[in-house]
């Protein structure tokens, strides 16, 4: 018995700290969300005088904009394309909606070029944008030719708007190449939403932002 009288407090302070540590991880305390991911990004909803609006409320001013001494680069992935059109297809029913999306999200920014490379996809992505969008003359080249692309367009001087639609490399070619670095890497194959804003003066005198829609 006299064992018995010492054990049983033992076992109860045991029980007490086991539940005290199950209650410290409620649900919610992690900024977690489950599987290991962190919450989502607030998405761009629309662009207001120098600034994106997003989905949370919150703003994003674009660095030195209406400064005509640096050219800004909105920079996109095509929307999703089919699987079943070979190596130049079109887009989806999904592809266009998000086109769509993206449209209405430049509406008021001004646009001096849409530029893509000369793919059904991108053409399509672009135009849809464009035609939303409502203003800017558009024109394609082969992508394996941008960089040489890129460097006409530093060249015609700052102040330029230029909404570029490319693919899961030529975009982060495209923003290595101005920041004359490599850091960013090839967008993965599911990945659409992804919205790059680059502000240069020159090769490696760039700035990036980069936002989702």
């Amino acid at each position: 018995m006299h064992h018995k009288r010492k054990i049983f407090p033992l076992i109860l302070l045991l029980l007490t700290s086991f539940w005290a540590c199950k209650m410290d991880k409620k649900p919610g305390n992690s900024t977690e969300s489950a599987g290991g991911q962190s919450s989502e990004s607030p998405l761009l909803v629309y662009f207001s005088d120098g600034q994106f609006v997003l989905s949370d409320s919150s703003k994003v001013a674009i660095p030195h904009w209406g400064d005509t001494a640096y050219m800004t680069f909105f920079c996109v992935r095509h929307a999703e394309k089919r699987k079943d059109q070979g190596d130049n297809p079109a887009l989806t029913p999904e592809g266009e909606a998000r086109a769509n999306r993206l449209g209405a999200i430049m509406k008021g920014v001004k646009i001096d070029l849409f530029g893509m490379t000369n793919y059904k996809r991108t053409i399509q992505t672009s135009e849809i944008v464009r035609t939303v969008a409502g203003n800017g003359p558009a024109e394609a080249y082969p992508a394996a030719n941008q960089d040489a692309w890129i460097e006409s367009k530093l060249s015609e001087g700052g102040g330029k708007r230029y909404f570029i639609v490319g693919h899961q490399n030529t975009i982060p070619q495209l923003l290595n190449q101005l920041k004359g670095s490599a850091e960013f890497q090839n967008i993965a194959d599911d990945e659409h939403g992804r919205f790059f804003i680059a502000v240069t003066k020159g090769i490696g005198q760039t700035e990036v932002l980069e936002l989702r829609y």
